[in-house]
């Protein structure tokens, strides 16, 4: 038997899943260059899931199995090679799919997830819309997790009105895990530092490709940064990128780490009193509930989630999203910061990244493109949901209950990006006006008359009613003005 294992799916654990034995079955793994040639990734993530792969690989073979690794070749040639029955872990990225289907692949359910198809299709049906704290609080009380008898840990289900403090004036970064390079990882940067029409460079790749690696980042962010972790998750600094996140979903979305022991990492933390309960439930929120629920969104879409474009947004993507030469400087900053490590955390995503395209009418599919091509941690099943659905509200509330819109001054309280830049956050209508600002009046004015739209965003648009009319009529004309910023 072939076991096929796919450069997301780097775990012992499927391994058992698709019944193999070392020494009887052989793993098949394939650096497919047609994949990496789809899109102009970032090259740190062709780094990071091709060392990823070649260690797991020497890892199988260290542990007995015949492993046949092919560097080049079409996917779909070296399938139709195989000889008997050829499985392979239900792949999460659905462009996949069709060619394992008409390879005569058998597809064995992805133990990661806690919820079947089936399951999610009956929960779908008593929760025709939707929302993540439903599925939240059902995931909680069928696993039992921050739960006593059938109520939740501490009285509440969730501290997110806790979790919303910007970083004090004496904050001070915490270095962040940092795994240096090793001969595998030097060989593959060297390879992919010669490829053509790739986002980035190579340089400075310095993170976690092992399981081993990745259980000792998961270590170091429970001991460093849980603790902290929930009141600022949704802070931002020039001065610091990473704040008190974990970088997890890197070696989460390659199967290096399970789901499953992240969430007991955070509890055996809260369990010792090394993390108090507000930023262990907003942890486990972000994985029990948000990666989870997204994910069976994507499954359940009922359309094509890449066209979705439910507020009719065409804008072409703002040429400084590849470059970051733009005189916004929260922008500039986080744009820069993910051409040049492929992250930024997920309030950057969306409050500063999605909060602008959204707000200047951009393509959501350009949009999405730009997340799944510089993201080391993007993957279809997860940035398409995300951006499409959370971020621009394309997909019509499938995902969130609202667009997720602000103007300056929201950066202003949560960060400290407009201390430099030449914009004035509370201003709307002078040349100095934030873009955001400006772009934030303009879209609540220009959809006013949306009844379903601006239902949603009551709490919005009460704001607009102290805005006259010829500040409305100021805001629009300097809207005009910012044509060039795009």
């Amino acid at each position: 038997m072939t076991l096929l294992v796919l450069g997301d799916q780097l775990s012992f654990d499927y391994l058992a899943a698709l019944g193999g034995v070392p020494g009887r079955d052989t793993i098949l793994m394939v650096e497919d260059p047609l994949l990496v040639a789809r899109r102009p990734y970032h090259r740190k993530k062709i780094v990071l899931v091709w060392s990823a792969m070649r260690h797991f690989a020497q890892e199988c073979h260290t542990a007995g199995w015949e492993v046949v690794y092919a560097r080049g070749g079409s996917l779909a040639d070296l399938l139709a090679q195989v000889q008997g029955e050829c499985v392979c872990i239900q792949p999460r990225e659905k462009g996949i799919r069709p060619l394992l289907q008409a390879s005569n692949v058998r597809i064995v359910p992805d133990p990661y997830w806690s919820v079947t198809p089936a399951e999610f299709a009956a929960w779908l049906i008593v929760h025709p819309n939707p929302k993540l704290e439903d599925f939240y609080r059902w995931r909680r009380r069928v696993s039992g997790v921050l739960m006593e008898a059938k109520k939740p840990v501490g009285g509440a289900w969730n501290y997110d009105k806790e979790n919303r403090k910007p970083f004090p004036k004496t904050h001070q970064p915490i270095p962040r895990f940092i795994v240096p390079p090793d001969t595998i990882t030097q060989e593959v940067m060297q390879e992919v530092a010669q490829l053509p029409k790739l986002t980035g460079s190579v340089e400075g790749f310095d993170f976690p490709v092992t399981r081993m690696q990745a259980q000792a980042l998961l270590t170091d962010f429970i001991a460093q940064r849980l603790a902290l972790f929930g009141p600022y998750e949704d802070a931002m600094s020039a001065k610091d990128p990473y704040g008190y996140h974990s970088l997890l979903s890197l070696p989460l979305n390659l199967s290096l780490l399970s789901p499953q022991e992240c969430v007991q990492a955070a509890l055996d933390a809260l369990a010792q009193g090394t993390a108090p309960l507000a930023s262990v439930e907003g942890f486990v929120r972000q994985i029990l509930g948000w990666r989870e629920f997204l994910y069976q969104l994507y499954e359940a879409f009922p359309g094509d989630y890449h066209q979705a474009n439910a507020l009719g947004q065409n804008n072409p993507l703002p040429e400084f999203y590849w470059s970051g030469d733009t005189p916004m400087h929260c922008l500039s900053h986080v744009v820069r910061q993910v051409l040049e490590s492929g992250y930024s955390h997920h309030i950057e995503r969306l409050m500063i990244l999605g909060n602008f395209a959204l707000l200047a009418g951009v393509s959501p599919s350009a949009l999405n493109e730009w997340f799944w091509c510089c993201y080391l941690d993007a993957y279809d099943w997860v940035v398409t949901p995300n951006v499409i659905g959370m971020s621009q509200f394309a997909d019509g509330g499938w995902v969130a209950t609202k667009p997720y819109i602000s103007s300056g001054a929201y950066i202003s309280r949560m960060s400290n990006y407009c201390k430099e830049c030449v914009f004035d956050p509370k201003d709307a209508t002078s040349e100095s006006a934030c873009p955001f600002t400006t772009l934030y009046w303009a879209f609540l004015i220009e959809r006013e008359t949306d009844a379903p739209l601006s239902g949603r965003m009551a709490q919005n648009y009460f704001g607009l009613r102290g805005k006259s009319l010829e500040e409305r009529a100021a805001i629009l004309e300097r809207k005009k003005g910012l044509q060039k910023l795009r």
